[in-house]
């Protein structure tokens, strides 16, 4: 991995992905040395400030190959989204009104969705990701 990154991604025009492909040399993970590597690659392009299209699409392929692996290691519990909630608000040691007030939802909505009398829409399952730095998934409706 090279800091300039960006500078010759720049100058290269028609040929930066496949010059950016043969440096990063991207690859279907299988252990931790390689899930480290990516992991690099993915925190330096997160880094810079704007992203050419070729770095744009490295950082997509990188980010599917390392959440494939994380998958496979780490899969995500198919549980209803309330019982993510539940559990992640017990581990928060809040109470739900203390919660509702600090994520700003409505006291009743954080009851209902605990409840299972009503599901929780997209832009409130990023904010419940966004607060407890989850993936935003966890609190969707699986089918």
């Amino acid at each position: 991995m090279t800091a300039a990154i960006g500078k010759r991604t720049a100058k290269m025009g028609t040929t930066a992905y496949a010059n950016l492909l043969m440096e990063a040399q991207p690859q279907i993970i299988h252990d931790e040395r390689t899930h480290k590597r990516a992991l690099g690659w993915i925190d330096q392009l997160m880094k810079m400030r704007k992203l050419s299209t070729a770095e744009q699409t490295l950082l997509e392929l990188l980010s599917k190959l390392v959440n494939d692996y994380e998958e496979q290691i780490f899969p995500t519990p198919n549980l209803p989204p309330r019982e993510i909630l539940q559990h992640l608000l017990e581990n928060s040691g809040m109470s739900q009104a203390e919660f509702a007030r600090t994520i700003g939802l409505p006291r009743s909505t954080v009851s209902e969705v605990l409840t299972g009398k009503r599901g929780l829409s997209v832009e409130n399952a990023f904010r419940l990701a966004d607060f407890f730095h989850v993936q935003p998934t966890l609190f969707l409706e699986r089918r």
